[in-house]
């Protein structure tokens, strides 16, 4: 095996995002801080998926410093064959073209393979193998169980079986395991994983580029910043309108507030495809005086949104599978502005206790989430600068991609303790 302070690192990514590429960054900010490390890195990920912002050119692309590498694969829609068939692809393209990655790139010392599924540690596995590089299977998302009990896919089906396979095959060969959710070490290690090669290594924040990117001109921090001139509590939810994220609730809840006559309001900033129906929601409910939808902005803009709001909020519907913990971007963005979180999640970890800087409430609760909110309300000034400033001090010293970057190569041996 090649020493492991030659070669580069090959991040491969089925949805890798960044700036103007797409709202899944982690790859790029490690990457990016692993490069100033003198760790030379490349992102591998496919040409067409449906995270990109737009379509990209296959080929190699440097995105704000950072090396990607488009790998050339089918366009789809939905969630049927076609983005089977463009899984595959990918990763028969990465196989395919391993030699001539190395060319470009430089033959790795390290190879990840990292969710949400996990189909591209074929090609992983048999590239750290021909490389004679060390491997990491990098888990966001933990694949069979999130399509039996998310997706309601039978576990006798031939692909929940397949992946089933696949899954116990990667805990046993990776050199190492990376999870982003907190309590998976038991799940893991029952599976097969050797607990002496389970990291955790969470989703990150920086601090720096997003303040310095902060945009307070944007339509909804506009809104946002006019209601809190006239004196309502604004809440701002920013991500996925999608079934997961149970954002119904909230307007629900701001019926209700205005039924109870609380000075409150809600913006809420995303793309998903319950958008429509939460639009007739507001209308049916006559809210369009406190609840304002918008489409999904640069998430070099969300900072400057959130500045304007009174608190974050952020709900996933209750499944089973959150047992193992949650690491959702848009809370660290909430903590990082210093603002007092609403978190409606049920899951085996609450940041938001952990940090004391919100409120936890039940999800799928009207009530309870209107509850919050006038009990946030009700909070001084002061109390509630002081709630936002322990979660943006809890985020600061857990979550910086800097730290996050160093820890993640110290924790493999890459990096001299």
């Amino acid at each position: 095996m090649a020493s492991p302070d030659a070669g580069s690192i090959w991040f491969i990514h089925p949805y890798a995002g960044g700036p103007g590429v797409g709202r899944y960054d982690r790859p790029f900010h490690l990457a990016r801080h692993w490069q100033a490390l003198g760790r030379s890195t490349v992102v591998l990920t496919p040409s067409e998926h449906h995270l990109l912002d737009t379509p990209r050119r296959p080929g190699v692309e440097q995105i704000d410093g950072v090396t990607f590498e488009f790998i050339r694969s089918p366009a789809y829609r939905g969630n049927g064959v076609g983005r089977i068939v463009n899984m595959a692809a990918f990763t028969a393209q990465l196989v395919r073209q391993g030699d001539a990655l190395a060319r470009r790139h430089g033959r790795p010392a390290l190879v990840i393979a990292s969710s949400p599924h996990p189909y591209a540690w074929f090609a992983a596995e048999g590239l750290a193998r021909r490389f004679g590089a060390r491997s990491v299977f990098e888990v966001r998302d933990l694949w069979p169980l999130s399509l039996v009990e998310l997706a309601g896919v039978a576990p006798s089906h031939p692909l929940v079986r397949f992946t089933s396979w696949l899954e116990r095959r990667a805990y046993r060969q990776a050199d190492a395991v990376v999870s982003l959710l907190p309590c998976t070490r038991d799940h893991m290690v029952g599976l097969g994983l050797d607990p002496q090669r389970w990291h955790y290594v969470p989703n990150g924040i920086e601090p720096d580029a997003q303040a310095s990117a902060a945009n307070s001109d944007t339509p909804p921090a506009a809104l946002a910043r006019s209601w809190r001139r006239e004196g309502r509590t604004v809440i701002v939810y920013a991500g996925a309108l999608g079934r997961p994220n149970h954002v119904e609730s909230l307007v629900q809840a701001m019926a209700l507030q205005r039924d109870a006559g609380q000075n409150s309001a809600a913006v809420i900033v995303g793309r998903g495809e319950l958008q429509e129906q939460l639009r007739q929601m507001v209308a049916t409910l006559r809210l369009e005086d406190r609840v304002a939808l918008f489409e999904q902005i640069p998430k070099k803009d969300v900072q400057g949104l959130l500045r304007e709001a009174s608190a974050g909020y952020i709900s996933l519907r209750p499944e089973p599978l959150f047992r193992f913990g949650v690491s959702p971007n848009k809370l660290f963005d909430y903590m990082l502005a210093a603002l007092p979180v609403l978190f409606a999640v049920r899951a085996g970890n609450d940041p938001v206790a952990e940090a004391g800087c919100g409120i936890s409430i039940d999800p799928g609760d009207p009530q309870a989430i209107s509850a919050a909110i006038r009990r946030l309300a009700a909070l001084t000034e002061e109390a509630r600068q002081a709630m936002g400033e322990r979660g943006r001090a809890y985020v600061l010293q857990r979550h910086g991609y800097r730290q996050l970057a160093q820890d993640y190569l110290r924790l493999l041996a890459l990096e001299a303790p």
